[in-house]
Protein backbone atom coordinates (compact mmCIF):
# COMPACT_ATOMS: atom_id res chain seq x y z
CA UNK A 1 0.00 0.00 0.00
CA UNK A 2 1.07 3.26 -0.93
CA UNK A 3 0.16 6.48 0.87
CA UNK A 4 0.64 9.54 -1.17
CA UNK A 5 0.34 13.54 -0.32
CA UNK A 6 -1.10 15.70 -3.72
CA UNK A 7 -0.69 18.87 -2.51
CA UNK A 8 -1.71 21.91 -4.71
CA UNK A 9 -0.13 25.37 -4.61
CA UNK A 10 -0.08 28.59 -5.55
CA UNK A 11 0.87 32.08 -6.08
CA UNK A 12 -3.08 33.08 -7.31
CA UNK A 13 -6.06 32.13 -5.56
CA UNK A 14 -9.34 33.09 -4.52
CA UNK A 15 -9.53 36.62 -2.13
CA UNK A 16 -10.02 35.05 1.39
CA UNK A 17 -9.13 36.85 4.72
CA UNK A 18 -6.23 34.33 6.17
CA UNK A 19 -5.33 33.75 9.78
CA UNK A 20 -2.01 36.65 10.04
CA UNK A 21 1.35 35.17 10.64
CA UNK A 22 0.87 31.89 8.57
CA UNK A 23 2.34 31.58 5.10
CA UNK A 24 1.95 28.81 2.49
CA UNK A 25 5.00 27.65 3.44
CA UNK A 26 4.05 27.55 7.07
CA UNK A 27 1.37 25.27 6.03
CA UNK A 28 3.96 23.34 3.57
CA UNK A 29 5.74 22.80 6.51
CA UNK A 30 3.09 21.15 8.65
CA UNK A 31 2.23 19.20 6.28
CA UNK A 32 5.95 17.55 5.39
CA UNK A 33 6.28 17.52 9.01
CA UNK A 34 2.89 15.46 10.07
CA UNK A 35 3.03 13.23 6.81
CA UNK A 36 6.91 12.53 6.56
CA UNK A 37 6.27 9.02 5.50
CA UNK A 38 3.97 9.58 2.30
CA UNK A 39 5.04 10.37 -0.70
CA UNK A 40 4.55 13.59 -2.37
CA UNK A 41 3.31 14.78 -5.13
CA UNK A 42 2.82 18.77 -5.71
CA UNK A 43 1.57 20.48 -8.70
CA UNK A 44 2.56 24.49 -8.31
CA UNK A 45 -0.23 25.93 -10.83
CA UNK A 46 0.52 29.53 -11.63
CA UNK A 47 3.20 29.91 -9.22
CA UNK A 48 5.74 33.33 -9.61
CA UNK A 49 9.21 32.57 -9.76
CA UNK A 50 10.20 33.44 -6.06
CA UNK A 51 7.57 30.74 -4.91
CA UNK A 52 9.00 27.62 -7.54
CA UNK A 53 12.65 28.47 -6.64
CA UNK A 54 11.84 27.95 -3.20
CA UNK A 55 10.04 25.01 -3.87
CA UNK A 56 13.00 23.12 -5.76
CA UNK A 57 15.54 24.35 -3.26
CA UNK A 58 13.68 23.58 -0.18
CA UNK A 59 11.70 20.54 -0.46
CA UNK A 60 12.10 17.01 -2.07
CA UNK A 61 9.10 16.22 -3.47
CA UNK A 62 8.71 12.53 -5.43
CA UNK A 63 7.49 14.96 -8.75
CA UNK A 64 7.04 18.46 -8.73
CA UNK A 65 5.03 19.08 -11.84
CA UNK A 66 4.21 23.40 -12.83
CA UNK A 67 1.03 24.25 -13.88
CA UNK A 68 -1.25 27.24 -15.20
CA UNK A 69 -4.29 25.34 -15.03
CA UNK A 70 -6.46 27.45 -12.48
CA UNK A 71 -7.74 26.15 -9.38
CA UNK A 72 -9.87 23.38 -10.80
CA UNK A 73 -7.96 22.39 -13.00
CA UNK A 74 -4.86 21.85 -11.34
CA UNK A 75 -6.71 19.76 -8.88
CA UNK A 76 -7.63 17.66 -11.74
CA UNK A 77 -4.22 17.40 -13.00
CA UNK A 78 -3.33 15.31 -9.57
CA UNK A 79 -6.28 13.25 -10.36
CA UNK A 80 -4.93 12.02 -13.31
CA UNK A 81 -1.36 11.56 -12.09
CA UNK A 82 -2.91 9.17 -9.29
CA UNK A 83 -5.05 7.40 -11.70
CA UNK A 84 -2.05 6.24 -13.96
CA UNK A 85 -0.80 4.20 -10.89
CA UNK A 86 -3.53 3.98 -8.19
CA UNK A 87 -4.37 0.49 -7.12
CA UNK A 88 -7.35 0.05 -4.78
CA UNK A 89 -4.94 -0.33 -1.25
CA UNK A 90 -3.43 3.02 -1.96
CA UNK A 91 -4.47 6.34 0.34
CA UNK A 92 -4.25 9.25 -1.58
CA UNK A 93 -4.25 13.00 0.45
CA UNK A 94 -5.39 15.95 -1.80
CA UNK A 95 -4.30 18.65 0.42
CA UNK A 96 -4.17 22.43 -0.45
CA UNK A 97 -1.69 25.23 0.70
CA UNK A 98 -3.62 26.78 3.12
CA UNK A 99 -3.96 24.22 5.83
CA UNK A 100 -2.99 23.13 9.45
CA UNK A 101 -2.40 19.78 10.71
CA UNK A 102 -2.10 18.26 14.07
CA UNK A 103 0.06 15.43 14.86
CA UNK A 104 -2.65 12.63 14.60
CA UNK A 105 -3.88 13.11 11.20
CA UNK A 106 -1.79 10.63 8.97
CA UNK A 107 -3.16 7.79 10.75
CA UNK A 108 -6.50 9.50 11.76
CA UNK A 109 -7.05 9.16 8.06
CA UNK A 110 -6.71 5.84 8.15
CA UNK A 111 -8.53 4.95 10.57
CA UNK A 112 -11.29 6.97 8.90
CA UNK A 113 -11.12 5.09 5.83
CA UNK A 114 -12.14 2.18 6.98
CA UNK A 115 -15.55 3.16 7.71
CA UNK A 116 -15.90 5.70 4.75
CA UNK A 117 -15.24 5.88 0.91
CA UNK A 118 -14.31 9.63 1.60
CA UNK A 119 -12.39 11.55 4.63
CA UNK A 120 -11.93 15.27 5.44
CA UNK A 121 -10.03 15.87 8.97
CA UNK A 122 -11.71 19.41 8.75
CA UNK A 123 -14.88 19.88 11.06
CA UNK A 124 -15.90 22.84 9.09
CA UNK A 125 -18.14 25.31 11.46
CA UNK A 126 -20.57 26.02 8.55
CA UNK A 127 -22.11 22.98 9.42
CA UNK A 128 -23.33 23.65 13.13
CA UNK A 129 -25.61 26.80 14.14
CA UNK A 130 -23.37 28.74 15.56
CA UNK A 131 -23.79 32.64 15.85
CA UNK A 132 -22.23 34.76 13.62
CA UNK A 133 -20.82 32.23 11.19
CA UNK A 134 -21.97 31.46 7.87
CA UNK A 135 -24.05 27.98 7.55
CA UNK A 136 -24.16 25.28 5.56
CA UNK A 137 -27.97 25.34 3.29
CA UNK A 138 -28.29 21.47 5.02
CA UNK A 139 -27.63 22.87 8.72
CA UNK A 140 -30.42 25.81 8.47
CA UNK A 141 -32.87 22.71 8.24
CA UNK A 142 -32.11 21.51 11.85
CA UNK A 143 -31.72 22.87 15.24
CA UNK A 144 -28.18 22.27 15.81
CA UNK A 145 -26.17 20.53 12.72
CA UNK A 146 -26.29 19.10 9.46
CA UNK A 147 -28.23 15.64 10.38
CA UNK A 148 -25.03 12.91 10.98
CA UNK A 149 -24.82 9.49 11.89
CA UNK A 150 -21.71 8.87 14.36
CA UNK A 151 -18.99 6.07 14.18
CA UNK A 152 -16.90 5.44 17.32
CA UNK A 153 -13.21 4.12 15.51
CA UNK A 154 -10.28 2.91 17.51
CA UNK A 155 -8.54 6.46 18.28
CA UNK A 156 -10.99 8.98 17.13
CA UNK A 157 -15.24 9.57 16.87
CA UNK A 158 -16.44 10.09 13.35
CA UNK A 159 -19.65 11.65 12.23
CA UNK A 160 -20.73 11.70 8.54
CA UNK A 161 -20.90 15.21 6.39
CA UNK A 162 -22.86 16.44 2.89
CA UNK A 163 -19.93 17.72 1.50
CA UNK A 164 -16.34 18.88 2.35
CA UNK A 165 -13.57 21.41 0.41
CA UNK A 166 -11.11 20.08 -1.81
CA UNK A 167 -8.74 19.20 0.95
CA UNK A 168 -9.99 15.38 1.68
CA UNK A 169 -8.72 11.68 1.45
CA UNK A 170 -9.74 8.77 -0.61
CA UNK A 171 -8.48 5.13 -1.47
CA UNK A 172 -7.43 4.11 -4.78
CA UNK A 173 -10.25 2.16 -5.27
CA UNK A 174 -12.70 4.77 -4.87
CA UNK A 175 -10.10 7.31 -6.49
CA UNK A 176 -10.78 4.95 -10.19
CA UNK A 177 -14.68 4.29 -9.36
CA UNK A 178 -15.30 8.03 -9.08
CA UNK A 179 -12.90 9.44 -12.01
CA UNK A 180 -16.08 10.51 -14.05
CA UNK A 181 -17.77 12.20 -11.28
CA UNK A 182 -14.61 14.22 -10.56
CA UNK A 183 -13.65 14.75 -14.34
CA UNK A 184 -15.73 18.51 -14.37
CA UNK A 185 -12.51 19.36 -12.83
CA UNK A 186 -11.02 19.55 -16.44
CA UNK A 187 -13.30 22.66 -17.44
CA UNK A 188 -14.85 23.78 -14.65
CA UNK A 189 -14.15 27.28 -13.98
CA UNK A 190 -14.89 28.07 -10.21
CA UNK A 191 -14.92 25.77 -7.52
CA UNK A 192 -17.93 23.33 -7.18
CA UNK A 193 -16.68 21.20 -4.00
CA UNK A 194 -20.02 21.43 -2.25
CA UNK A 195 -22.18 20.69 -5.57
CA UNK A 196 -20.16 17.72 -6.36
CA UNK A 197 -20.22 16.24 -2.96
CA UNK A 198 -23.72 16.75 -2.83
CA UNK A 199 -24.16 14.56 -6.19
CA UNK A 200 -21.68 12.03 -4.64
CA UNK A 201 -23.26 11.27 -1.05
CA UNK A 202 -26.86 11.74 -2.89
CA UNK A 203 -27.98 14.91 -0.47
CA UNK A 204 -31.90 15.34 -0.91
CA UNK A 205 -32.72 18.12 -3.24
CA UNK A 206 -33.50 21.46 -1.28
CA UNK A 207 -35.79 23.67 -2.80
CA UNK A 208 -33.12 26.14 -3.99
CA UNK A 209 -31.75 27.59 -7.39
CA UNK A 210 -28.49 26.14 -6.60
CA UNK A 211 -29.95 22.57 -5.90
CA UNK A 212 -31.83 22.81 -9.02
CA UNK A 213 -28.97 23.27 -11.00
CA UNK A 214 -27.28 20.17 -9.67
CA UNK A 215 -30.20 17.91 -11.11
CA UNK A 216 -28.46 17.14 -14.29
CA UNK A 217 -25.58 15.66 -13.28
CA UNK A 218 -27.46 13.93 -10.21
CA UNK A 219 -29.74 12.18 -12.72
CA UNK A 220 -26.18 11.65 -14.89
CA UNK A 221 -24.92 9.96 -11.96
CA UNK A 222 -28.00 8.27 -10.13
CA UNK A 223 -26.62 4.62 -10.73
CA UNK A 224 -23.88 5.10 -9.34
CA UNK A 225 -23.60 4.13 -5.01
CA UNK A 226 -23.91 6.53 -2.70
CA UNK A 227 -20.73 7.58 -1.04
CA UNK A 228 -19.82 8.58 2.61
CA UNK A 229 -17.91 11.26 4.26
CA UNK A 230 -16.58 10.88 7.23
CA UNK A 231 -14.95 13.85 9.36
CA UNK A 232 -13.39 13.49 12.30
CA UNK A 233 -14.79 15.74 15.87
CA UNK A 234 -12.69 17.59 16.99
CA UNK A 235 -11.16 17.97 13.45
CA UNK A 236 -7.32 17.47 13.07
CA UNK A 237 -7.10 20.18 10.11
CA UNK A 238 -7.77 23.60 10.24
CA UNK A 239 -8.28 26.23 7.26
CA UNK A 240 -6.45 28.95 7.57
CA UNK A 241 -9.70 31.24 6.94
CA UNK A 242 -10.24 33.33 9.62
CA UNK A 243 -14.18 33.80 8.28
CA UNK A 244 -14.71 30.00 9.53
CA UNK A 245 -12.48 29.77 12.73
CA UNK A 246 -13.73 28.57 15.93
CA UNK A 247 -12.76 30.31 19.23
CA UNK A 248 -10.92 27.37 20.51
CA UNK A 249 -9.14 26.79 16.80
CA UNK A 250 -6.68 29.00 17.95
CA UNK A 251 -5.23 27.14 21.23
CA UNK A 252 -5.47 23.96 19.54
CA UNK A 253 -3.79 24.55 15.73
CA UNK A 254 -1.77 27.66 16.56
CA UNK A 255 -0.01 26.13 19.38
CA UNK A 256 1.34 23.02 17.38
CA UNK A 257 2.22 25.68 14.59
CA UNK A 258 4.48 27.57 17.41
CA UNK A 259 6.50 24.02 18.16
CA UNK A 260 7.73 23.64 14.07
Amino acid sequence: MRKIVLFRISSKGYPKVKVEGINKFDSLNNLTKIFKDWEFICVADNCDEALLSRLRSDYRFDQLIETQLGNPGSFWKLYELALEFAKDEDIFYFAEDDYLHLPEASMAIEEGLQYFDYVTLYDHSDKYKVAGMPMNPYAKANRYSESTEIVKGATQIWRTSNSTTMTFAVTGKTLKADADIWSITKTAKKDFDFDNFCVITKQPLLPKSRFIRQIPRRLQFWSKPKRYLGVCIPGLSLHLEQGYLNPTDPMRFLSEFSKQ
